[in-house]
């Protein structure tokens, strides 16, 4: 077993080389498939089949939305408690694992399934609102637009990293806590006095909530009605800005750098050089994967340009073609992660604040590492990505026929294409090796 996120660990076994290249190299022949054999079409687009009424009330009710507010203020105050106060030892303390697990990981099956829900449940969009109310209307200003408007989730989000993979102690329950009451504190403030809409560009994780709901099958129609739709569909109509890019390739470089991070050879430098000495070079690292990720993104789309028409947006045309990839990403790294670590959460939620409670029976009950089996952990790590890959390359041959000239159809998806067989083979390479 070997420590992962500061808290717990994972029992899984590395992907077997055989399986890692077959994967891999059957994801690269079905994605050049996808685009070089078959016929470009142009896909008709669809708003999605309305819910029924009854659902669409039920969802618009004041009532309902209140109540999902105040579960995130009681969850938001129960995890800074018990993150203050609870034990100082985190293998005693469940703040670590409701945070990285329950809120970090859980966010991705929440949203998949429901859409930007956590928009509706996020406790600091409350605090902000209660306290602009008492706020004069000489303080309160409008958000900044353009890229300065998307810098503060960016940085929240590069900061959130930094503290889950770099940090010296990410397991301490006193990091989480500081983390999450500085972000809390300060979301708030600029909330109050910006306004709800700070949050849809600035809050870090309600723009990673919101991209991960495109490939949820609830969204709305240009109506404002909730609708079911094919995952295609939402990514079609998924429209993205500088931001929502920008922190798109920040959360798939530093899964990519979760990955190596965990190659033998960088745990044994880390390990000897210990300290302050390692955290700089993880740190460092860290730093230099997110802007790897960066500069190939941008090289992509800078080869894709020459075939664009003339009146088309190609910067931020194909960031929603990373959310499948993401996905795939997240799900392999974070998979038995979440399932061990999210036992550990609910056996510790017994007894918070380390004081001798047992409040659901849970005993001298453990983690069960057995609840997974090492082969089913490395069919979904594998599936994961090479599902990713191919989600993502049929959704930039979406955008493709938007974005490139008619004549350049194939040639022009060649850019995008290949930065995707470049994730699914790095993805499965880190798998593999780590």
């Amino acid at each position: 077993m070997i420590l992962a996120h500061g808290i717990g660990g994972r029992s899984d076994l590395p992907i077997p080389l055989w399986l890692a290249l077959y994967a891999g190299a059957g994801a690269v022949l079905i994605a050049f498939f996808a685009v070089s054999v078959l016929r470009p079409r142009q896909r008709q687009r669809s708003g999605g089949v309305p819910l029924p009424r009854a659902a669409q009330r039920i969802a618009a009710a004041p009532a309902v939305r209140a109540l999902l507010r105040a579960a995130g203020l009681a969850a938001l105050a129960l995890l800074l408690a018990t993150a203050w106060f609870g034990a100082a030892d985190p293998a005693r303390n469940p703040a670590p694992a409701w945070f990285y697990v329950w809120f970090w990981v859980g966010l991705i099956p929440v949203s998949l399934l429901f859409g930007p829900l956590w928009r509706l449940v996020n406790p600091v969009r409350a605090l902000a609102a209660a306290v602009r109310r008492l706020l004069p209307e000489a303080a309160r200003r409008e958000p900044p637009s353009g890229r300065a408007g998307s810098l503060p989730a960016v940085a929240g989000m590069v900061a959130f990293l930094w503290l889950e993979l770099a940090s010296p102690d990410p397991g301490s329950p006193r990091a989480v806590a500081l983390f999450v009451t500085g972000y809390a504190l300060a979301h708030t403030v600029a909330g109050a006095v910006f306004g709800p809409r700070w949050f849809d560009r600035a809050d870090s994780f309600e723009v990673y909530a919101g991209l991960l709901a495109a490939l949820s099958p609830i969204g709305r129609d240009e109506a404002g009605r909730l609708v079911l739709r094919t995952p295609p569909a939402g990514l079609r109509a998924g429209r993205a800005d500088a931001g929502q890019t920008a922190l798109a390739l920040v959360v798939l470089g530093g899964t990519m750098y979760d990955g190596f991070s965990r190659l033998p050879v960088w745990t044994g430098i880390t390990g000897v050089l210990g300290g302050p000495a390692a955290t700089l070079l993880t740190t460092a690292a860290l730093g230099v994967v997110i802007a790897l990720n960066h500069l190939a993104y941008r090289d992509a789309l800078r080869m894709t340009r020459p075939y664009a028409r003339p009146s088309a947006g190609v910067a931020d045309a194909f960031t929603h073609s990373l959310v499948p990839v993401m996905v795939g990403y997240s799900v392999a790294h974070y998979f038995s992660f979440a399932v061990f670590e999210g036992q550990r959460g609910w056996l510790l939620a017994g007894d918070p604040f380390g004081l001798g409670w047992d409040l659901f029976g849970a005993g001298d009950a453990a983690v069960d590492y057995t609840v997974l089996a090492p082969s089913l952990i490395a069919a979904v790590q594998v599936g994961a990505i090479v599902l990713g890959h191919i989600g993502g390359v049929v959704s930039a041959h979406d955008r493709a026929l938007e974005v490139v000239r008619a004549g350049e159809l194939r040639t022009g998806q060649y850019p995008m294409l290949t930065l995707m067989v470049v994730y699914t083979g790095l993805g499965i390479t880190l798998m593999s090796a780590g």
